[in-house]
Order: structure tokens, then C-alpha cells, then sequence
């Protein structure tokens, strides 16, 4: 019998194959925590989650910028594609402003939904948002 226990599941996994993965940016959160708990984003984040753009009354161009603000994010990925695709933007407590454009541009989508830390939360929209409003920059002091 060993003396020391596996740490996490990776280390249980027999030596088959290389464990170390490079890049881990297009595994979902959860599963970096699972494989990998030492590569784990610790910090706090907001991610807006959205999808495509409702087909009537808005502006067509507010879309495109809102995939720009998207697309700047620390970490943004989509899954799916067509009617069916998904964007996810993460923002640090650094990256307020861009969450703040974004939001703005996207918060009327039947889609968009608020992630606090990689999960959904009671009120994310009503209360977490309105407080990371606080630290938003004045443009001028930027």
C-alpha cells in the first residue's frame, strides 16, 4: 500500500499517457478545477453569456461591438454555431468598464445570462452586477 494519497484525480490516472496538457484554455472551468486544481482561475470574475442577437428592433451594428468588447475579454470562447451559438466573456475586477459597455449592449437578449466565478448565482444580474458597478473608472481618469 502506498504511503501517500493521489491529491487530486489526475494523479490517479496510470502512466499511460502524458498528463500535462499546454494550453487549457478551451476546457470548461469546471473541468480545469477537476484535471487540473493547481492551473484553476482562483480570482473572482463575471462571465455575460450570450447568443445570437434577437432577430427584430435593435441596432445590427450593436451586436458586431459587443463581439469586439466579447472577444478583448481575458477569456472568451463560443460553443455551438448558427441560431444555436453561445458567447462567453470573462472579466476580471480589473476589466469593469468593458463588462459594464458590454452588458450594456447585450442585458435586453433573451440569452444573456451572468456568471459569478464560472456559476450562476441568485440575483446576478439585480445585485452583483450593480456592485461591480463601484469600481468602474471615470473615462477621464483613464
Amino acid at each position: 500500500m502506498p504511503d501517500e494519497r493521489p491529491k487530486n484525480f489526475i494523479e490517479r490516472l496510470p502512466e499511460i499517457i502524458d498528463r500535462g496538457e499546454e494550453d487549457v484554455s478551451h476546457l470548461d472551468p469546471e473541468m480545469i478545477e477537476i484535471l487540473y486544481p493547481e492551473r484553476a482561475d482562483k480570482s473572482f470574475h463575471v462571465t455575460v453569456v450570450f447568443g445570437p442577437a434577437p432577430a427584430a428592433g435593435d441596432d445590427p451594428d450593436s451586436h458586431e461591438r459587443a463581439l469586439a468588447i466579447a472577444q478583448k475579454s481575458i477569456r472568451y470562447r463560443s460553443e455551438g454555431s448558427g441560431n444555436y451559438v453561445r458567447h462567453f466573456a470573462t472579466f476580471g475586477i480589473d476589466e469593469v468598464n468593458a463588462l459594464h459597455d458590454l452588458f450594456y449592449l447585450v442585458s435586453e437578449y433573451p440569452s444573456c445570462e451572468i456568471l459569478v466565478c464560472g456559476k450562476r448565482v441568485p440575483y446576478g444580474r439585480e445585485l452583483w452586477l450593480p456592485l461591480l458597478w463601484f469600481f468602474r473608472k471615470d473615462p477621464l481618469e483613464m
